[in-house]
């Protein structure tokens, strides 16, 4: 199924993205997949027969998700939790899963955090570089020499040069990434907000390099419209009605549930390689325009190899 403008049946749902589909005995891993956009996608790819590899660091929330698909049809593994905020548990889940499995057909790095408080994960990271950025960075680089897609979620807020919602997004003015600040937190002059885009452009970057360091890799990142889910925790009640209030005006986008917002990351997951354009950034299903700020290669090198080194003792 093509991603193109013209294409007139572009599903709505994660459900209609495998509509027609047979993924049996294709392996899929999701990370935050027993809730918001990541259950939405591994319901649809577990209709369509897939394996799903249901990565979280909640054991008894990823339990009581797999339960519910004990009978099929696909293949749900739950074996064992996943915290991003912490690479050696990166590390032992990526060793697992090599030993597990001798292909990974799609990763599809899902979970994150946005608009936290001021902190750092177990390694020294700003939480939301931390765990968007690096931890998935790790999972994907060890587990690159099986893998052949990795989705990368991202989103407009890569574009942010303000606080949400608002007119605050802007193709050619928003930050580069800034390689000086992933391991720095001052609590009186964090920005949470920006963090969030530096993390969401980072998502991009990686999205575009990961082929070029692996010939054998198609990537892409996905922007899955404003949804409804508990990624929005740290945002203050005045935020979340701001939010509503701009959708209901006409002056916001539409707030989607999980369903709908996992259609894209779902049908790029899917898609014919010869559909997929390498590196490309999509929304609503079609190939759409980042940034300014990611459509530098040397920064996407720069951060690449920045991961790298940061995460070098984990890979061994």
């Amino acid at each position: 199924m093509p991603a193109t403008k013209e294409h007139q049946t572009l599903p709505k749902t994660a459900l209609e993205a495998v509509k027609g589909y047979d993924l049996s005995g294709k392996v899929f891993l999701i990370t935050g997949a027993y809730s918001g956009l990541g259950a939405a996608s591994t319901r649809a790819l577990l209709s369509a027969g897939a394996t799903v590899i249901a990565a979280g660091r909640n054991a008894k929330s990823q339990a009581d998700f797999a339960a519910g698909f004990s009978s099929g049809p696909g293949t749900i593994d739950a074996e064992m939790t996943l915290d991003l905020g912490n690479l050696a548990s990166v590390r032992d889940f990526a060793h697992h899963i090599q030993a597990k499995y001798a292909t990974i057909d799609c990763l599809m790095n899902n979970a994150g955090v946005m608009n936290t408080p001021p902190g750092k994960t177990s390694d020294g990271f700003e939480v939301q570089m931390g765990t968007n950025v690096i931890g998935h960075f790790l999972l994907a680089k060890l587990l690159a020499p099986q893998t052949k897609r990795q989705i990368w979620l991202s989103s407009t807020a890569h574009l942010l040069i303000g606080d949400p919602p608002g007119d605050v997004h802007d193709h050619a003015k928003a930050p580069r990434i800034n390689l000086d600040i992933i391991d720095k937190v001052d609590d009186q002059a964090y920005d949470s907000w920006h963090r969030y885009q530096q993390s969401k452009l980072g998502n991009i970057l990686l999205a575009k390099r990961f082929p070029i360091e692996f010939g054998h890799i198609e990537s892409c990142a996905v922007h899955p419209g404003v949804v409804r889910t508990n990624l929005s925790r740290h945002m203050s009640i005045v935020s979340i009605l701001k939010y509503v209030w701009a959708a209901i005006t006409g002056k916001g986008s539409k707030i989607l549930t999980p369903e709908q917002g996992a259609r894209t990351q779902t049908l790029c997951a899917i898609m014919h390689p010869e559909d997929l354009v390498p590196g490309g950034y999509y929304a609503d299903c079609i190939l759409a325009r980042e940034g300014d700020s990611a459509q530098h290669m040397d920064d996407a090198k720069r951060l690449y190899d920045y991961c790298d080194n940061a995460t070098r003792h984990f890979q061994e």
